[in-house]
């Protein structure tokens, strides 16, 4: 029998150029070539950015490998991306907070508070004892800043002053848990952005284990890559601006983010992953502890607690209500209860006044003394207006290096619209089979609610009070984000890989540059290298 001679087939450099690997591999051979005949920082940062998009775009791609994993299955790098992936996003936002001596305390300012507060209970006294606190005896108000400017006295920025004494109308519960330690068993005083990165660390962490959580729970389809990706995304989203400001201001924020987060996380193990009932009303428990204590952080972010409330109704809808489950559900409220009245009790020894934090008295940019909870049709248009702002307000465009300045949280991060295709019907009655729409809808109550009194009680909206609803927001996405996956066909979802991790790219991207924007308010000088790069074009 007459051998076959072998069929070589025919080498197609059409085909082959098509192939993902080859056609990435010559995208970045011209990114070295621009490089290699314009060695400039400005061309090799544009090469280095052409590269790291192209990897970008072949490693993610609708057909790669890394999609095909899920959080069930058995895949032995697994754990060393997800901490790899974790302890990336940390370092992102926790180490630029070193750099700045406005806030590293290198330059404390007013904003060591929390380090004197802790010297302060050490000592038995609840004010500061600044000596200088006779300056403000002297003025018919001395709550007003025009008064104050005019008299030209020095004085404590923004302290609470009442009755001729000075004290911390920041949260004291940052104190009891992390200066007051760190100080009695080292000695030394805390940094106070020190704490700031441990609770953003905390913060990140909460995120990651409560989306593994919902991810284990609802959305057994979505990739482990969609899964690290949107967490590390909203991560960063909801605490870049600590990032560039971390002492004092977001140490109260972060602090009630951390704690918040974690209780939300505990809460949804109680009632849709715990079986036992006694684990249950444990899980509740330690989730009621850590949303007791954000009251003592920043009572706005606190109000997030209203998330428990539609929780507790899917609670009794899965399990029947007899004498000895509402015994143990009143135990596992104590916490609030507790938590509560000590703070009571702390501000009544400070101000006579139980429900008063020291806002009201705080020496700012405002006289706020007249400020109250009152539901009148200005207040109504304010609040109306505020809401509008917050959460929908147009991201003006520069033609300056960083671009964007900041407006309505779902046009600074585009990624919050994905929200809407909760909508769509596979995916709405998804989330209606897992009982999830109570939270859904209590996550929204909550953010309103927030903007809603940030609104009545400041004198004007800040960008760091946007960190009071962006994690919320970003739960609400992800569990949108993941029933419309979960329900989605598979075409659908090869192509949502893709698209999903665009999106995360995109907010780390947006994050960036508000961070730069938030930093050349103080330090014009350090982002002008940035600039030249990104504007190189313009030369």
């Amino acid at each position: 029998m007459k051998p076959t001679k072998p069929v070589y087939k025919k080498f197609n450099w059409k085909e082959q150029l098509m192939q993902p690997a080859w056609f990435y591999a010559l995208w970045l051979v011209a990114m070295s070539i621009i490089y290699a005949f314009y060695r400039t920082e400005e061309w090799g940062a544009l090469a280095l950015l052409g590269g790291l998009a192209g990897l970008f775009l072949y490693f993610f791609r609708p057909s790669s490998k890394f999609h095909r994993f899920t959080l069930t299955d058995s895949f032995k790098k697994k754990t060393l991306a997800t901490i790899l992936v974790i302890v990336l996003t940390i370092s992102i936002c926790i180490l630029p907070m070193n750099d700045f001596d406005l806030w590293n305390g290198q330059n404390p300012g007013h904003r060591n508070q929390y380090e004197l507060m802790a010297e302060n209970l050490l000592n038995g006294r609840l004010h500061f004892a600044y000596g200088d606190e006779y300056t403000l005896e002297g003025l018919e108000n001395p709550y007003d800043p025009a008064e104050r400017k005019e008299a030209g006295i020095y004085y404590h920025w923004d302290h609470a002053y009442y009755n001729g004494q000075y004290y911390m109308y920041f949260g004291i519960v940052p104190v009891l848990i992390t200066f007051l330690p760190y100080r009695v068993i080292t000695g030394e005083a805390l940094t106070t952005y020190r704490a700031t990165q441990v609770y953003t660390a905390v913060f990140i962490l909460g995120i990651f284990a409560l989306f593994h959580l919902l991810t284990s729970l609802f959305f057994k389809k979505l990739p482990y890559s969609v899964y690290l990706a949107l967490s590390a995304a909203i991560s960063v989203m909801s605490v870049w601006y600590a990032s560039a400001e971390p002492a004092l201001y977001c140490t109260a924020i972060t602090a009630a983010l951390a704690l918040e987060i974690w209780s939300i996380y505990f809460f949804v193990k109680a009632v849709w992953d715990a079986k036992e009932e006694n684990k249950q009303i444990l899980y509740a428990t330690v989730g009621a502890i850590l949303g007791a204590l954000v009251f003592g952080c920043r009572p706005s972010i606190a109000l997030a607690n209203i998330v428990v409330i539609p929780m507790l109704i899917v609670y009794l809808k899965k399990n029947q209500l007899t004498a000895p489950l509402l015994g143990k559900l009143i135990l596992a409220a104590v916490p609030y209860l507790v938590v509560g009245l000590a703070l009571m009790c702390y501000n009544y020894v400070r101000f006579d006044d139980p429900f008063e934090f020291g806002q009201a008295y705080q020496l700012t940019v405002a006289d706020q003394t007249g400020y109250k909870f009152e539901l009148t049709m200005p207040i109504l248009v304010k609040i109306a207006n505020g809401i509008s702002k917050m959460l929908f307000g147009q991201t003006i465009q520069s033609v300056n290096f960083p671009y964007p300045n900041h407006g309505g949280a779902f046009f600074n991060f585009p990624i919050l619209l994905l929200c809407n295709f909760a909508f769509a019907k596979p995916a709405r009655k998804l989330i209606q089979e897992h009982k999830l729409t109570p939270l859904l809808i209590g996550l929204i109550v909550s953010v309103i609610i927030i903007i809603g009194i940030d609104v009545m009680w400041t004198p004007y909206i800040l960008n760091r009070y946007y960190m009071d609803i962006y994690f919320l927001l970003g739960i609400l996405v992800f569990i949108c984000i993941g029933a419309w996956y979960e329900s989605g066909s598979p075409k659908l979802q090869r192509w949502l890989n893709t698209v999903l991790f665009g999106f995360a790219a995109l907010t780390v991207l947006c994050s960036f540059l508000f961070f730069v924007e938030t930093l050349g308010s103080y330090y014009p000088g350090k982002v002008t290298e940035l600039k030249n790069i990104f504007e190189f074009w313009k030369k």
